[in-house]
C-alpha cells in the first residue's frame, strides 16, 4: 500500500498558497501584511483563528503582529504572559524550530501566567493549537499559531501546509524589515541633505543679513548717505534666503506637487540654483503636464537630483531645464555646459544612474544621459502619454 506524502498538496491548496504569496505586498505596514496573511490562512486551512508572532529572544521581544479570528486584547494578553515567563506554544516553536501541537487545556488553563489570555478565549470554539516557526535563512523570526475547532485534529498534511505558509510569512517579515530599514535610511539621508542645504545657504544668507543690517545701523549714525548700499545687500540676501526656504519647504511638503504643480516646483528649483550657486539657469517649462501625481513626483525627483549633481560636479556656467508634452509623452530635459562625465561609469551624487533609471521605469518611462568628458551633459526623461 502506497503511503501518502504529507508534502503533496491538492490543487485547491496550491491555488490558496499562490493567493497567499500574491497577497504579501510590502507597500503597507508589517501589521497590515500579517493581518491579511492570518485571514488568508484561516480561509485556506481548517483552522478558525490564526496569530503571527514576531519574537527576538535576545532582546526579550514578543509581539503578535498579525491575527484573525481572535478577540481584541488577545495579543497584548499573550505578550504579557511571555514577559511573565509562561510556556507559550509559539515561543516553543520559535526556539525549537519545529511544529508544536497543543490543546488549550494542555497549558493555558493550567498556567496561572496565562490567566488573562485564557479568560479571553474561554468560550472560543477551538481547542487544538499548532504553532510553526517562521525561519528565514536559518534565522528564527517568530511563529505562526493556528487554532482548530473542538473535535478536529490537524493531520500531517495540514501541518506541512502550515510550514510552507510559514516560510512565505518569514520571507514577508524579512523583506518588510529590509524595506522599512531602507526607508529609514533614505529618510535619514534626506534629513541630512536638507540640514546641509540649510547650513550652506539659508543660515549663511541670514548671517549676511544680520551683518549687513548692523553695518547699515552703524552708518545711519555716522554717514547716512552710505546706508543704501548695505541695505541693498540685506535685501538681496533676504530674497535669496526666501527663495531657498521656499524650495526646501516644497521638498518637505508632500502636497506641494498637487497644490503648486510640477512646472512651478521646477521653476523654484531653477531659482534656487541661481541664488545658491550663481549659475545661469534658463527654463522652458510648458503648461502643467496632464500626468498622475506619482509621475510628477518621479520627474521632480530626477530633475532635482540632476540639478544637484550639476551644481556639485559639472562646473557649469549655463544650465537649461525644459518640460513639455510631446506626441509620445512627457519630456523632461536638463542640459549643462560643464566638464561632462562618462555615463558608463558610476553616476555622481545621491542617486546612481541605475536608481534613476529604475525610478523612471516604475512608471513606464526611460532616461537617457548623453555626456563625455569636456562636453557637458544632457539628461532626458520621457514618460509615455497616459502614465
Amino acid at each position: 500500500m502506497e503511503t501518502a506524502d504529507p508534502h503533496r498538496f491538492d490543487e485547491g491548496r496550491l491555488r490558496a498558497l499562490t493567493r497567499i504569496s500574491a497577497s504579501l505586498t510590502f507597500d503597507q505596514s508589517i501589521e497590515a501584511t500579517l493581518n491579511a496573511l492570518a485571514a488568508a490562512v484561516v480561509e485556506a486551512t481548517q483552522s478558525v483563528a490564526c496569530a503571527v508572532a514576531l519574537i527576538d529572544d535576545e532582546r526579550r521581544f514578543y509581539r503578535i503582529a498579525g491575527a484573525f479570528g481572535l478577540p481584541e486584547g488577545y495579543g497584548a494578553a499573550v505578550g504579557g504572559a511571555y514577559r511573565a515567563g509562561a510556556n507559550i506554544s509559539s515561543l516553543e516553536a520559535h526556539r525549537t524550530r519545529r511544529p508544536i501541537r497543543r490543546t488549550r487545556t494542555d497549558y493555558m488553563r493550567r498556567d496561572p501566567r496565562q490567566t488573562r489570555a485564557s479568560a479571553l478565549v474561554r468560550d472560543a470554539g477551538w481547542d487544538a493549537i499548532v504553532s510553526v516557526p517562521l525561519v528565514f535563512r536559518n534565522r528564527a523570526l517568530g511563529a505562526m499559531t493556528c487554532c482548530y475547532p473542538i473535535g478536529l485534529e490537524p493531520d500531517e498534511q495540514e501541518i506541512a501546509f502550515l510550514l510552507v505558509i510559514a516560510d512565505q510569512a518569514a520571507v514577508a517579515v524579512e523583506t518588510a524589515q529590509l524595506f522599512a530599514d531602507a526607508q529609514g535610511k533614505a529618510a535619514l539621508e534626506e534629513r541630512q541633505r536638507l540640514a546641509r542645504e540649510l547650513h550652506d545657504s539659508v543660515s549663511q544668507a541670514l548671517f549676511g543679513v544680520g551683518l549687513g543690517a548692523r553695518t547699515a545701523r552703524k552708518l545711519l549714525d555716522q554717514d547716512p548717505a552710505k546706508v543704501a548700499k548695505p541695505l541693498d545687500f540685506v535685501i538681496t540676501l533676504a530674497e535669496a534666503a526666501l527663495t531657498e526656504m521656499r524650495a526646501l519647504i516644497f521638498e518637505l511638503r508632500p502636497d506641494a506637487l498637487e497644490t503648486e504643480g510640477l512646472a512651478r516646483l521646477l521653476d523654484q528649483q531653477a531659482e534656487a540654483l541661481r541664488s545658491r550657486h550663481g549659475l545661469r539657469v534658463e527654463t522652458d517649462l510648458g503648461p502643467e503636464p496632464s500626468v498622475s501625481l506619482p509621475v510628477k513626483e518621479m520627474l521632480y525627483r530626477i530633475a532635482q537630483e540632476t540639478l544637484h549633481n550639476t551644481a556639485k560636479h559639472a562646473k557649469a556656467r549655463l544650465v537649461t531645464l525644459s518640460l513639455h508634452e510631446q506626441p509620445d509623452g512627457i519630456e523632461l530635459v536638463v542640459t549643462d555646459d560643464g566638464v561632462g562625465f562618462d555615463p558608463s561609469g558610476s553616476f555622481p551624487g545621491h542617486l546612481g544612474l541605475r536608481s534613476m533609471r529604475e525610478r523612471a521605469a516604475q512608471h513606464g518611462g526611460a532616461i537617457e544621459i548623453a555626456s563625455a568628458p569636456g562636453h557637458g551633459a544632457r539628461t532626458r526623461v520621457l514618460v509615455p502619454a497616459g502614465s
